[in-house]
């Protein structure tokens, strides 16, 4: 007789088990699988058990979640890759994540020192306003964290030029907004067409990534001089 016991990530667990197991808790379980990430559990009288299939759905939705994916985004991810490529998936995720656009380290700056930049200008309202935005980022223990210190720079030199921060805040509150209407088009852009055939292909995918920032970047740069002439001769036609 084998008495060998079963691999553990074979082992049919029970909910609370799969739930301690990979962190995810029992009602997220529970809402996955109303949602349709996760097969229902096989039943045992009136007992749902889950095996390894769960278990590396699991790990691959609180992955994906971890980066910010929504659950539509992981139900397409599903419905297109295979499970041996998942592993692969997760990786993809977590590289990218934090570190494929984002060029600049963020510094971190009291408020004091920040408010003295700006010779007092610097209100609670307008910082309010500057986190808002994206460009700032307030932190608990009352330090300011500025997301792009070359953000940061150029606002300093339009005061050094007489803008009052009020007006630079507000121009950068309008490019955050433009340009965060051109990033989601560009990303989701790009997911559909990840998204599009019946499989997705990991080496294309780590290819466009891998070109998407520049290419992204690159793209801003060389059209905002463009539109920017051509916003100024609009002004000065009116102007005449």
């Amino acid at each position: 007789m084998n008495t060998t016991a079963a691999p553990d990530a074979d082992r049919a667990r029970s909910i609370e088990e799969l739930a301690a197991r990979t962190g995810v808790t029992v009602r997220n379980i529970r809402a996955y699988t109303t949602a349709g990430l996760l097969p229902p559990p096989r039943l045992r009288g009136r007992l749902g058990l889950y095996g390894d299939e769960h278990a590396q759905r699991l790990g691959l939705i609180r992955a994906l979640r971890d980066q910010g994916f929504g659950i539509e985004a992981i139900r397409r991810i599903f419905a297109r890759a295979p499970a041996s490529s998942w592993p692969d998936l997760v990786a993809v995720a977590r590289s990218v994540s934090g570190s494929l656009f984002a060029e600049e380290q963020p510094v971190v700056v009291s408020a004091k020192a920040l408010a003295a930049k700006w010779q007092g200008q610097m209100t609670p309202a307008l910082l309010a306003r500057a986190t808002k935005a994206g460009l700032m980022r307030e932190l608990p223990d009352g330090q300011v964290q500025m997301l792009s210190p070359a953000l940061g720079q150029v606002a300093e030199q339009l005061a050094a030029l007489g803008l009052p921060l009020e007006a630079a805040i507000g121009m950068q509150e309008t490019m955050a907004r433009t340009l965060r209407t051109v990033a989601r088009h560009w990303l989701r852009t790009l997911a559909d067409s990840l998204l599009s055939g019946n499989a997705i292909d990991l080496e294309r995918t780590a290819q466009l990534l891998e070109k998407a920032r520049p290419l992204a970047t690159g793209a801003v740069q060389a059209a905002f001089p463009v539109i920017l002439q051509q916003e100024l001769d609009a002004l000065l036609r009116k102007a005449a």
